[in-house]
């Protein structure tokens, strides 16, 4: 409202820690940085007074190599697991002379897409703590 800080989201930091909303600058009321080594980064002295905005977008690292870990919560690694030979038993069904063994494929292929689909959809939402998005914070008024 009527701030002397000009663009402060090149001056602020936040984070969330259980229930606990941290927001942090590193300029002064004046709109003057912090000088010292100490006081670098400190609560904001600032009035807030119509609500604070936080947007934040999240998008996973891309895997590049076999030994990187995919950037997915851990709970949907082996979901994850069944998705890859899902798409590997349908390949070689695909490329296979013999068509018993294109059969045997098929199944297997679609055993690990029922787990995929089971796992994904069914009990996905309820193991997920790591969706990206807008996030919305109701913070009581102490007045």
């Amino acid at each position: 409202m009527a701030s002397n800080i000009q663009y402060p989201e090149n001056s602020c930091v936040w984070f969330i820690e259980g229930d606990n909303f941290v927001l942090l600058t590193n300029v002064n009321s004046s709109g003057n940085l912090n000088t010292t080594e100490r006081k670098n980064w400190k609560a904001i002295q600032e009035s807030v007074t119509d609500g604070i905005l936080i947007k934040y977008y999240s998008e996973p690292e891309a895997v590049s190599s076999i030994n990187d870990v995919p950037d997915i919560d851990n709970s949907l690694h082996l979901a994850l697991v069944d998705y890859v030979k899902k798409c590997l038993y349908m390949d070689k069904a695909g490329t296979a002379l013999d068509p018993n063994q294109s059969m045997v494929s098929s199944n297997a292929s679609m055993v690990h897409r029922q787990k995929w689909d089971e796992e994904v959809k069914r009990f996905g939402m309820k193991k997920r703590d790591k969706v990206g998005g807008a996030r919305m914070m109701n913070v009581p008024d102490f007045r």
